[in-house]
């Protein structure tokens, strides 16, 4: 480095340029923003189960992979959504059910107990966004499967959870009056929500959360609801947003500014096949092309590939994180650790949890050959979406130049 001070020098010159100096040495060695996000796929603790009521089927229950939702029955949507139609094969199902048998002395030794083991997890990460796949309410009439006590929302909050999705199918599973309360019990808990609101322009609305000075922003959306037309939001209706290729395109342009990564979470997709269906993968490369940076499926009950499209990631599904039943053909899923940079996301890493049997009531972190298994299972699904998965030890590794 050359001589700052010099004989032709004034000594306030001198000063004056190792000031710049230092100022430009320090600015070139600052490292880069980054935030971690840890991400799960669907939450549920509804002791009470049964069978549901009422259940929209479309025209063809063998097709059951994209159904329509109202908004997208005319203009623009309909021609995109029509666009985005695919048939896809089922196979045979095991899919027979296996109850818990468990019992607890309170509700709130209820409600702390699914997430108990991974709160270490989620507590190590700056954000925890998990897809909650059951209304929160304690009288509502149920039509649906499940209803999940509205202490479970302090619970999520507890267990170091901070935004959560409730576009899904089982969202309305308590009418409208459950839907209301779950909105309210998550509200009372402080534990952010998307996809969902007292009308349509409520749920379209973002959450955007900052973290280590990165802005990121969240949108939520659902393909279907089990109880069909009456589950979508209006202008005048509270519900759910609908996965609407228009309006998903028209809320990322208008976020944009705001935020440095904007995150798209779709509740979506064939929930008996581990495959990535041609539709699911056309519609996440357009959402990514209007401007998203990290698009998060949830539905599916197994674990699909991971892509990296243009830089950027798309999560298809990660599968369940808890649930207060399981089936014979479920297994064994994931949470994803995303590094995040005010760019983009420099890394995935892919962290296998127990859900096979009743492993799925208080899942933890898997280690040894049931971690491998999953691991090489999802580097292979990977693999068919052009993505390199590395493993190192009990954990998948992507990373993002």
């Amino acid at each position: 480095m050359p001589t700052l001070y010099t004989p032709q020098m004034s000594k306030p010159a001198c000063l004056l340029l190792a000031s710049i100096a230092l100022f430009t040495t320090a600015g070139a060695q600052a490292p880069e923003k980054q935030a971690t996000l840890l991400v799960g796929g669907d939450v549920q603790w509804s002791l009470i189960l049964r069978p549901p009521t009422v259940l929209f089927n479309t025209p063809d229950p063998n097709d059951q992979d994209w159904r329509a939702s109202p908004y997208l029955n005319q203009g623009p949507s309909k021609a995109a959504y029509q666009a985005l139609q695919s048939e896809t094969s089922k196979p045979e199902s095991k899919h027979k059910s296996i109850e818990y048998g468990l019992h607890f002395t309170s509700t709130e030794e209820s409600v702390n107990y699914p997430l108990a083991k991974l709160i270490p997890t989620f507590k190590s990460a700056d954000l925890v966004f998990l897809n909650l796949e059951t209304p929160l309410s304690d009288t509502a009439p149920m039509d649906g499967l499940s209803r999940t006590p509205e202490a479970f929302a302090s619970a999520l909050s507890h267990a170091g959870v901070t935004l959560v999705n409730i576009a899904n199918n089982h969202t309305f599973d308590t009418q409208n009056a459950g839907f209301l309360d779950t909105m309210r019990a998550l509200s009372a808990a402080s534990v952010p929500y998307i996809g969902g609101g007292h009308d349509l322009a409520e749920a379209r609305k973002p959450v955007i959360l900052t973290r280590n000075g990165i802005r990121i922003g969240f949108l939520g959306y659902a393909q279907f609801s089990n109880m069909g037309e009456p589950a979508f939001a209006a202008d005048h209706r509270a519900g759910i947003a609908p996965m609407d290729p228009i309006l998903i395109a028209a809320d990322i342009k208008a976020l944009r500014p705001q935020v440095d990564l904007i995150a798209i979470s779709i509740h979506w997709g064939e929930d008996k096949s581990a495959n990535v269906s041609p539709a699911n993968r056309e519609l996440a490369h357009q959402l990514i092309d209007a401007g998203a940076d990290i698009i998060l499926g949830s539905h599916t009950p197994f674990p699909k590939g991971i892509e990296i499209y243009r830089g950027k990631t798309i999560i298809y599904s990660p599968s369940h994180v808890a649930i207060a039943h399981n089936y014979t053909d479920w297994g064994d899923n994931e949470l994803l650790r995303l590094t995040l940079t005010p760019r983009h996301v420099r890394q995935i890493e892919i962290l296998p949890i127990a859900g096979t049997g009743q492993q799925l009531a208080q899942p933890y972190l898997l280690h040894g050959p049931t971690a491998q298994a999953l691991l090489t299972a999802v580097q292979s699904r990977s693999a068919v979406l052009d993505t390199s998965v590395t493993i190192e030890g009990d954990e998948g590794i992507i990373k993002i130049p």
